[in-house]
């Protein structure tokens, strides 16, 4: 299939950025990676081979991305407050860079985002806050609470990057209204780990009559990576 990297340097991070973009048209998606990985990790690990098929007949065209989380959540040598400020930037980076980008070079307005682990918190998170960006969200394996990498820190900068907890409190009709319009999906399995996290943002989600999908699959003794690209290949359609 085609395949090209493409980097630029951010100006909502203040560093270089790659991307790899994988088909030549087709409805795009955006591929956030598990916790601190790159934009690589999705061909290293079957997630691109398990929809060749769509990639290759013009179905899908797929934008990966890479992680920062490894400067933000995952960064042990910065306080709590910093860390969500570049949580913040990469947030600017993919509604303000990333999907201007996809929206640049490829002319179906329908766009899908998708993640693993955090990028499953990158991915749904980013669709309840900017939910004219994206049409889909897909979290795979998410995680929807942040709480556990502040080290006991809470403020209002925690509750707004924390979609289990500003989510109960939206109100205004019209935001609401737009989020309605997102396709979200919540994807674990049952030995996952972080199946709650996905039962929980459901849950969440209920409260405020958000249409959505919770998949829970009963595939128990296969590895994470074989069921993954099994799931994408699932709810991009």
């Amino acid at each position: 299939m085609k395949k090209k990297t493409k980097k630029w340097r951010s100006p909502s991070l203040g560093k270089d950025m790659e991307l790899t973009v994988y088909g030549s048209s087709g409805t795009p998606i955006i591929g956030l990676p598990t916790r601190g990985a790159t934009c690589h990790q999705w061909e290293e690990f079957g997630m691109t081979e398990g929809i060749e098929f769509q990639l290759e007949n013009e179905f899908n065209q797929l934008y990966c991305v890479s992680s920062v989380d490894k400067e933000s959540f995952l960064n042990e040598k910065s306080t709590p407050r910093q860390r969500l400020v570049r949580q913040k930037q990469y947030e600017s980076y993919l509604v303000d860079e990333v999907v201007s980008y996809v929206h640049d070079h490829n002319k179906i307005d329908y766009v899908i985002i998708a993640g693993i682990d955090l990028g499953g918190y990158h991915a749904i998170t980013s669709a309840l806050k900017h939910p004219a960006a994206f049409d889909k969200a897909i979290g795979i394996s998410g995680i929807y609470d942040i709480k556990q990498f502040m080290n006991g820190f809470y403020d209002d900068n925690v509750y707004y990057c924390n979609p289990v907890d500003f989510v109960p409190n939206l109100n205004k009709q019209t935001t609401l209204d737009n989020i309605r319009d997102v396709d979200f999906r919540l994807v674990s399995y049952q030995n996952d780990a972080r199946r709650e996290q996905s039962r929980r943002m459901s849950t969440v989600l209920r409260m405020k009559f958000i249409q959505h999908k919770l998949d829970i699959w009963g595939m128990d003794g296969k590895e994470e990576w074989d069921l993954w690209p099994q799931m994408l290949k699932t709810h991009i359609i």
